[in-house]
């Protein structure tokens, strides 16, 4: 069953997404942080293919796009790091609220494995295991860079391609470190990364490895930021489906 989701967030603003629920429930649950200018569908419909694909192994997911994203309310420019991270936290409070949910699990795309890390290292004891999927380790540099080299705008901020980033934005990823406390999951967590990838370096996972009690890294070889071939994207789902099914 596929059902539609709205929260609202501390500005008001309302947050939608879906929530797969699989007719034979387990008492799992996936909850999905998207990436940088991605949404609750991500790139190629990974998170929804990813979400059927669970369901037929009775775990349940929940996808959402945060605010300024997607359909959530909000524009791009509203969005900082801060909101960012207070959002992430709130869908995570609303994932242990669904009926029947007995385990939470966490999985990040790009700039969302970045997120997932930060909540992880903070709220360990509520998450059951972790899936990166090519963390953006990089994710504040990156920001930085492209408010640098984006068209200014007269209210302070710049026009990223389509997207208005907000100067707001650069000043709250001065407050943050990708990396800060995510030794203290000790829970399990799958790193994947292509090494073709041209948005995040590769051997950025390789330093979030390190840095967890309990990680295991899989390179794909061929792959890109977007796992776009037929054979990328087969097996990002199903070594991400094993280790998510495995008790």
């Amino acid at each position: 069953m596929l059902k539609h989701i709205e929260i609202t967030n501390k500005e008001g603003r309302i947050l939608r997404g879906y929530l797969t629920l699989p007719e034979e429930f387990n008492g799992d649950l996936v909850l999905m942080y998207h990436g940088f200018t991605g949404n609750k569908t991500e790139h190629a419909g990974h998170f929804r293919n990813l979400s059927r694909l669970l369901a037929a192994e009775k775990i349940a997911s929940l996808r959402m796009d945060f605010s300024g994203n997607g359909e959530s309310d909000g524009e791009f420019s509203d969005f900082t790091f801060d909101t960012l991270i207070a959002e992430a936290n709130l869908m995570l409070d609303y994932a242990k609220t669904i009926s029947d949910v007995k385990r939470v699990m966490l999985l990040g795309f790009s700039m969302g494995g970045a997120v997932a890390a930060i909540v992880a290292a903070k709220r360990y004891q509520e998450i059951d295991k972790m899936v990166l999927w090519s963390p953006a380790g990089n994710i504040l540099e990156k920001i930085k860079k492209a408010f640098e080299s984006g068209i200014k705008l007269e209210n302070g901020n710049v026009m990223m391609g389509t997207f208005e980033l907000s100067k707001a934005m650069v000043e709250s990823v001065n407050r943050y470190d990708v990396y800060q406390g995510i030794e203290n999951f000790k829970k399990p967590v799958l790193i994947i990364h292509g090494r073709k990838d041209l948005a995040v370096n590769y051997l950025i996972s390789a330093i979030y490895s390190v840095r967890f009690f309990n990680s295991h890294l899989f390179y794909l070889n061929e792959a890109g930021h977007g796992y776009d071939s037929l054979a990328d994207r087969k097996e990002l789902y199903q070594r991400t489906l094993e280790f998510l099914k495995t008790r």
